[in-house]
């Protein structure tokens, strides 16, 4: 069973696949000052909820991108519920082959800056798709302590200090208008919600060829967050403007 299968499964029971939350996203559109009309391109958009939720608060039109079938299946189903499919689309498709089709005004993603190797390059090409006046909304993995276990810290070699994470954005040309960070109690409902996802589908396919790698992965991310994931891993929406 391959990664984007894990994933999947893992977040079947929640429409953010992050540590936020609904509301903590609204506040984020609100610090961008989103408006009606304005056009939001969001890479790796998972189920479509950020875009759902700024379309319905904000009215904002544009484009979703995502990489899984079963997501992008997900999101537009998560639109027409919404009654936003005319105004919000999604493509399925690997984003090292997109190329920007117009100017957005603001470029979101949320947990995916691995897409191009990390916060800084992610910067840098999510830029490219942004008016001059654009915005960017970036929900990013921190280390939340300065010191961090080497059997942690390199399995995440991509993380970054919000020092570090500040300082890039400033490199990049933006400045940093606001932050809402991951709660404890946000950081357990995500968490749980993914162990509950993986068990609800072994309880489902009890004699299927990939249960023992779903329980192994089950294990492995529950030691991770045990051991070392709830003290020295940190999550927030980042809304940068430009400098």
């Amino acid at each position: 069973m391959d990664y984007f299968d894990l994933i999947s499964i893992s977040t079947r029971n929640r429409a953010i696949m992050n540590p936020t939350t609904p509301e903590k996203v609204v506040m984020a559109g609100e610090m961008a000052r989103l408006t009606a009309g304005e056009e939001v391109i969001e890479f790796g958009c998972g189920y479509a909820a950020v875009l759902a939720l700024w379309g319905e608060r904000f009215g904002i039109a544009g484009r979703g991108i995502d990489i899984r079938e079963d997501a992008c299946e997900r999101a537009e189903e998560t639109l027409r519920l919404a009654g936003l499919s005319e105004q919000i689309t999604i493509s399925c498709a690997d984003l090292v082959d997109e190329t920007p089709d117009r100017a957005y005004d603001l470029a979101a993603c949320v947990g995916s800056s691995h897409i191009w190797g990390g916060f800084s390059a992610a910067l840098a090409a999510m830029a490219e798709w942004l008016t001059p006046a654009g915005r960017i909304l970036i929900g990013e993995r921190y280390w939340a302590k300065e010191s961090v276990p080497p059997s942690f810290s390199r399995e995440w070699p991509e993380v970054l200090t919000e020092y570090e994470i500040f300082s890039a954005a400033r490199e990049a040309g933006f400045e940093v208008r606001g932050v809402f960070r991951a709660s404890p109690e946000d950081w357990d409902a995500y968490e749980s919600s993914n162990w509950g996802g993986l068990l609800q589908w072994l309880e489902e396919h009890p004699d299927d060829p990939g249960t023992d790698g779903v329980r192994e992965y089950l294990h492995r991310i529950q030691d991770e967050y045990a051991g070392y994931g709830r003290e020295y891993m940190g999550f927030a929406l980042y809304v940068l403007v430009p400098a």
